[in-house]
C-alpha cells in the first residue's frame, strides 16, 4: 500500500473533523496559535490540553522516542506508525472508514519521548529542521492528531550535540507549539504545516478518556534534561534548587490529587534500562565500563556512581522515587535507542517501565539481564502501540502494549516524501512487524502470575506502599520553600519612623563571602558608566545598591550553608540567624530606596512609579509577618518583597527601553538589579534546607546570570558587531557550567555525608571573572 503524504497534507489543510465515533470529551483541547504561552516559573499558566477520543472507556496511543534524525529510518518508522494505527482502527469492524478515520480509531495521540531534533536541537521556531525531522515523517497522520512531546538532551545542546547544557534552546520547542501554521503547505519559510506538535510547557499534564473530572488516564510530561545529570546548565532558570524543585512539587501535587483510573509519566531519561545508558544512579559507566546496577543487587553501584553521583543520575533517581514511584502505573522514556518493557522493582513500587527510543536511531544492548524484561529488542528501529480499556466502573483498567520493529530500505510498503514547500522529494520502502511474545523465563513467568498479567498486558494495581522519601528535595517537614506572594496594601500611615533607618544601618555591615570578587568587579565596571550618564545619579546609584545588597544577601546564605554542612547539629540555629540577617539587609535597602525615591520629581518618566514600588517594598519588609518569618520558617514572606521589587524594576526597564533619550544605562542597571533580586530569591529558598548542593547550584546560577547581564546589559556591546555580541556570553556560560560540574559532585556528597567542606566556588568564580576581563 502506498501512503500519499501529499494527499494527507492537503486533507490537513482543509481540516478533518473527528469521525468514526463520538469524542469522549466533546472534541480536542490543544495548545497552539491563539492560546497563551505559559510562564516557565508557574505551571498553573500552562494551557489545559485534552485529546479527543472515540470511546470514553478505551484509549489508544503510540509511544516513540529519539526520533528526530531526519533519516529514511525515521521516515519509515513514521509511515509504519500510521499503518499500525490504521490496521487497529479497521480491526474494530467499522466499515466504510477513510484512512484518516481508521487511524483515529486505532490511535488518538502519540507520546514523543525527547531527542526530537538531532544533533543539537533548533535555533528558532522557523528552523527548517522542524519540518525535516518531525513534520514530514508523520504527514501520513491526520493533521490534528496530537503528538505530546518532551525534551531530550540533544534538544538542549549548548556547546556540543547532546550536552544538555542549553535549556534556553529547548524553549524553541515550546514556542513551536504556539507558532503560526502554514495552511497552504507551500511556504518554505515556515516549517509548521500541522497542529500536531504539542509541548505546551517544559513540563505539563493532560488527560484522556473517562470524563474531564474523572479521566480514564492522566499523563505527566516530565522535563528530565537538567535533573538527570550530564553536562550542567548553569542558568539559574533551570537549576536543581529552583526549576527542579518547582517541577518536583508540581509533579507530587498532581500525582496526589489526580482522579484518573491510571496515571502515566513520560520523560526522556530512564529510571531502569537494559540499554547502553543503564539505570538511573548508574548512568553511562565511563570509568569501569561495568554492566551496571541489576535488579538482583540494586545496592551495587559502579565506581563512577560512587565518585560522580550526579553525573550517574543519582539525583534523577531520587527525583523519580520521590515523585512518581509507586504512584504512576507506567513510566515511559527514551534515551536508549532500543525497545524495552521492564518489570517493576522494589525501589519503585508498582511502577513498570517502557523504553521506546528507537524512532530514528538504534543501538546494541547494554546488558539484557540487568533488569527483568517482559520484552526487549536491540539493533532495530521501532515503537510501541498501547491500549487502555475498562469494562465497567467496578473493573480495573487493563493496559495492552505491543512492540513493533521497522526495517527501512526493503519491503513491499512505500511512502511518498515531500519537501518543506510540498514538492515531491522521494519514495521510501519499508516493512514492519509486531514483536511476538518471547519464551518467558521462570522469573518472568512467576512475576506475571503474581500480578495476574499476561506477557503483554498490565492490570492496574494498588500501590505497594513505599516509605515516603525526600531524597531529591531534602525538604524538612515544614516546607520553607513556598514562594506564594502575600498581598500587600499601602498603609495610610507613615511607613517607618525616622529613627529606625539610622539604627538599622548602624547594625548592618557589608557581608564577606565568595561573591566579593564579583562585587568588586561590578563596582569597577559600573562606576564610570554611572558617572558619565545624564540620568539622575541618585536613581542609578540606587539600582547599583540593589544589586550589591543582593550579592551581600547571597554571601550571607553561602556562608550559612557552609557552616551548616560543617556543623549539622547547629544547622537550624545558623539558618535562623542568617535569615534574620537577610531581613535586616532587606530593611536597610528599603530605607536607602526610600531616600533615593522620595518623590517622582526629576525622575525619567519610565521610573515615575519607583516611589510607589519602594513604599510597597518597605511596608512588606517591616510587616509583622516578615519580622517573624524565620522563627516560623515561613520563607515566602522573605522572598515575596524581593519578587515584588524585581517585577517593578523589570516594568521600569521595559518602559525605559521604549523611551527616547539617555536611558540605556538606567534600563540596563534596572534589569541587572531585577535579575540579582531573582537570583537572591533562589538562594533564600535554598536556605530552607541544610543541603549545600541546592545552594551551590543557585549560587553558580546567580553568578552566571549576573555575568550575562554585565556582559550584555552593562558593557557597551550595543556598538559591537552582531557576531561578537551574540557570542560574548559563551565564555561565561562555558566556565559557569564547568564550575557547576565540578562543585555539584562535591556538594552532593557533602549532603550525603554531612562532612566539612571547603567550597571551591570563590576560586572558580575568580577564573570566570578574569576570563571576562572583569577582574585581575
Amino acid at each position: 500500500m502506498k501512503i500519499m503524504i501529499q494527499s494527507a497534507l492537503l486533507v490537513g489543510v482543509i481540516g478533518i473533523s473527528a469521525c468514526g465515533g463520538s469524542s469522549s470529551n466533546g472534541g480536542a483541547q490543544l495548545a497552539g496559535p491563539g492560546t497563551s504561552q505559559p510562564d516557565i516559573n508557574n505551571p498553573d499558566t500552562t494551557p489545559v490540553v485534552r485529546p479527543a477520543t472515540v470511546d470514553a472507556n478505551r484509549v489508544r496511543f503510540l509511544v516513540v522516542g529519539d526520533a528526530g534524525s531526519g533519516t529514511d529510518a525515521q521516515l519509515a518508522v513514521g509511515a509504519a506508525m500510521a499503518d499500525v494505527c490504521e490496521a487497529k482502527g479497521r480491526a474494530t469492524g467499522r466499515t466504510g472508514l477513510t484512512r484518516a478515520e481508521a487511524i483515529r480509531q486505532g490511535c488518538q495521540f502519540v507520546l514523543g519521548l525527547g531527542d526530537n531534533i538531532y544533533e543539537e536541537g533548533t535555533r528558532s521556531v522557523s528552523d527548517p529542521q522542524f519540518f525535516d525531522k518531525f513534520e514530514r515523517a508523520y504527514l501520513g497522520f491526520p493533521a490534528d492528531l496530537p503528538f505530546f512531546m518532551v525534551s531530550g538532551n540533544h534538544d538542549n545542546s549548548a556547546f556540543f550535540g547532546g550536552d544538555g547544557a542549553g535549556n534556553a534552546r529547548g524553549e524553541n520547542q515550546v514556542d513551536y507549539t504556539y507558532a503560526p501554521i502554514d495552511t497552504t503547505g507551500t511556504d518554505a519559510s515556515n516549517p509548521r504545516k500541522t497542529a500536531r506538535w504539542q509541548m505546551p510547557s517544559r513540563y505539563y499534564k493532560f488527560s484522556a478518556g473517562g470524563t474531564p473530572a474523572k479521566p480514564l488516564l492522566e499523563f505527566f510530561a516530565i522535563d528530565s534534561n537538567q535533573v538527570a545529570g550530564g553536562f550542567p546548565d548553569a542558568s539559574p532558570e533551570y537549576s536543581y534548587s529552583t526549576y527542579g524543585l518547582r517541577q518536583l512539587n508540581w509533579l507530587k501535587q498532581g500525582m496526589a490529587t489526580s482522579q484518573a483510573r491510571m496515571k502515566f509519566a513520560f520523560a526522556h531519561h530512564p529510571y531502569l534500562s537494559n540499554g547502553e545508558h543503564g539505570n538511573a544512579g548508574n548512568y553511562d559507566d565511563l570509568i569501569a565500563a561495568e554492566a551496571g546496577q541489576s535488579t538482583a543487587n540494586p545496592l551495587a553501584p559502579s565506581l563512577q556512581a560512587l565518585l560522580l553521583p550526579v553525573l550517574a543520575a543519582q539525583r534523577y533517581k531520587d527525583f523519580l522515587e520521590e515523585a512518581i514511584c509507586d504512584k504512576a502505573d507506567v513510566y515511559f522514556n527514551g534515551h536508549d535507542h532500543d525497545l524495552q518493557w521492564l518489570a517493576s522493582v522494589p525501589s519503585c513500587g508498582k511502577t513498570e517501565f517502557i523504553v521506546s527510543g528507537a524512532g530514528g536511531k538504534q543501538r546494541a544492548v547494554g546488558d539484557e539481564d540487568r533488569n527483568l524484561a517482559r520484552l526487549q529488542r536491540y539493533d532495530q528501529y521501532g515503537f510501541f502501540w498501547v491500549e487502555v480499556r475498562v469494562a465497567s466502573n467496578d473493573a480495573r483498567p487493563l493496559l495492552t502494549a505491543e512492540m513493533y520493529e521497522v526495517v527501512d530500505g526493503e519491503g513491499d510498503r512505500q511512502a511518498d516524501i515531500v519537501t518543506i514547500d510540498g514538492a515531491p522529494d522521494k519514495t521510501i520502502n519499508y516493512r514492519f512487524s509486531r514483536v511476538q511474545d518471547e519464551t518467558t523465563s521462570d522469573a518472568l513467568q512467576a512475576y506475571l502470575v503474581s500480578n495476574n498479567d499476561s506477557a503483554n498486558t498490565l492490570t492496574a494495581r494498588d500501590a505497594v506502599g513505599l516509605q515516603s522519601t525526600n531524597a531529591f528535595s531534602g525538604l524538612p517537614a515544614n516546607n520553607c520553600q513556598a514562594t506564594v506572594l502575600p498581598a500587600f496594601d499601602l498603609p495610610s500611615s507613615p511607613m517607618v519612623d525616622d529613627a529606625m533607618p539610622a539604627a538599622r544601618r548602624a547594625n548592618v555591615m557589608p557581608a564577606a563571602g565568595p561573591l566579593d570578587p564579583l562585587q568588586q568587579a561590578l563596582n569597577v565596571g559600573l562606576s564610570p558608566r554611572i558617572a558619565a550618564s545624564s540620568s539622575p545619579q541618585n536613581m542609578l546609584n540606587a539600582f547599583s545598591r540593589i544589586t550589591q545588597t543582593s550579592l551581600d544577601i547571597a554571601d550571607v546564605i553561602l556562608v550559612a550553608s557552609t557552616d551548616s554542612a560543617r556543623q549539622p547539629q547547629s544547622a537550624a540555629a545558623l539558618q535562623e540567624a542568617a535569615g534574620r540577617d537577610v531581613l535586616s539587609r532587606m530593611q536597610v535597602l528599603g530605607d536607602e530606596l526610600g531616600q533615593a525615591f522620595a518623590t517622582s520629581e526629576a525622575l525619567p518618566s519610565a521610573f515615575r512609579d519607583m516611589p510607589i514600588a519602594t513604599q510597597q517594598y518597605r511596608h512588606a519588609v517591616t510587616s509583622n509577618r516578615a519580622m517573624d518569618a524565620c522563627q516560623r520558617q515561613d520563607l515566602s514572606a522573605v522572598v515575596a518583597p524581593l519578587v515584588m521589587l524585581s517585577r517593578s524594576l523589570v516594568a521600569a526597564a521595559e518602559a525605559a527601553e521604549q523611551a527616547a533619550g539617555d536611558t540605556p544605562v538606567a534600563s540596563g542597571l534596572a534589569r541587572l538589579a531585577a535579575n540579582a533580586l531573582n537570583d537572591t530569591t533562589a538562594l533564600i529558598s535554598a536556605l530552607g534546607t541544610v543541603q549545600s548542593s541546592a545552594i551551590n547550584d543557585a549560587a553558580v546560577g546567580a553568578v552566571n546570570r549576573l555575568l550575562r547581564n554585565v556582559v550584555v546589559g552593562v558593557l557597551p556591546l550595543d556598538q559591537a558587531p552582531a557576531e561578537i555580541a551574540d557570542n560574548a556570553t559563551l565564555p561565561g556560560d562555558a566556565l559557569s557550567a564547568a564550575v557547576l560540574a565540578a562543585t555539584r559532585e562535591v556538594t552532593f556528597r557533602v549532603d550525603q555525608l554531612l562532612a566539612p567542606v571547603l567550597s571551591p566556588i570563590q576560586q572558580l568564580l575568580s577564573t570566570v571573572l578574569v576570563s571576562l576581563g572583569l577582574a585581575q
